[in-house]
């Protein structure tokens, strides 16, 4: 099986890849309580796991993940960094990988705070403005909007494919054996209840579908045009105007799940690579 861990390659074989699909997989995440029944580096584990899934399949090398990130849940044992370094950080990664030869970077963060998202997304937005390499900077769900995952906490989705992706590292018998619901602030597991919901079988079936449409994605990215790789990164930057401007929340909860109903169609369009309609879409949004 070819090798795709950055830091295992030998010259030859980083050559050999770079010549056939310079795509690197950049996993990021964070240190940071996810429930008594999860590992702290969740995040970042989930992501490399996924990274390297795709690049077996798609090809491309995986770097090294990175665990230091923006902002966590108030427990024990997280790491909690100061938005512009991590800005920084993330630029710099970037502008470094562009420079060894990368043409396409999928950046995915298995870290949900929004900061985390739009400082990513920034940093991705302004590195293309300033180099030819293309990023897909996103936190995993963003492939995934018609499955019913959009993120959680700790919960269903992200035991599920944990669990699946490294069953050592779960332990359910954490979970308190009482039926009461399990509060947020008490047990940082935020979303539908993992007791009742998480299965490895749903984590194989969504980890199944990131990997495949990631890389689609990364082998599509690969060959666009100019003019379709302008296009990504006028909708790459309406995306963060949605969230910069507020525009999924809406005065009412039917407004606003409207709203967030039309994002993920955005959202579908975009990794399929639709940018035309995914222009159309998210300039309606905005336009709200």
């Amino acid at each position: 099986m070819e090798k795709v861990k950055y830091e295992e390659l030998l010259p030859y074989e980083m050559e050999a890849i770079m010549s056939k699909t310079p795509v690197a997989y950049l996993p990021l995440g964070t240190l940071e309580w996810h429930g008594p029944h999860l590992a702290l580096g969740n995040d970042a584990v989930k992501a490399y796991e996924l990274c390297l899934r795709v690049a077996k399949k798609a090809s491309g090398v995986v770097v090294p993940a990175t665990f230091w990130a923006i902002g966590g849940m108030p427990h024990p044992w997280t790491t909690r960094l100061d938005g512009e370094l991590i800005g920084n950080l993330f630029y710099a990664i970037f502008e470094q990988l562009s420079h060894v030869g990368f043409k396409v970077v999928i950046a995915v963060t298995g870290h949900y705070g929004l900061e985390q998202v739009l400082t990513l997304k920034k940093e991705a937005l302004k590195l293309m403005r300033n180099s030819n390499m293309i990023v897909f900077p996103i936190a995993e769900y963003e492939v995934t909007p018609d499955t019913g995952y959009h993120g959680d906490h700790a919960a269903k989705w992200e035991t599920s494919i944990l669990w699946y992706l490294r069953p050592e590292l779960v332990d359910m018998s954490r979970l308190p054996k009482t039926e009461e619901p399990m509060n947020i602030y008490e047990y940082g597991i935020g979303g539908e209840d993992p007791r009742i919901n998480a299965s490895q079988k749903l984590g194989e079936e969504i980890v199944t579908t990131i990997v495949n449409r990631l890389g689609e994605v990364a082998l599509r990215l690969l060959k666009e045009t100019s003019l379709q790789r302008s296009q990504y990164i006028s909708a790459l930057a309406k995306q963060i105007r949605v969230f910069d401007e507020k525009k999924l929340a809406k005065p009412t909860k039917e407004e606003s799940e409207a709203a967030r109903g039309r994002y993920r169609q955005f959202l579908d369009l975009l990794w399929r690579g639709n940018y035309v309609e995914a222009h159309k879409l998210v300039d309606a949004l905005l336009a709200e």
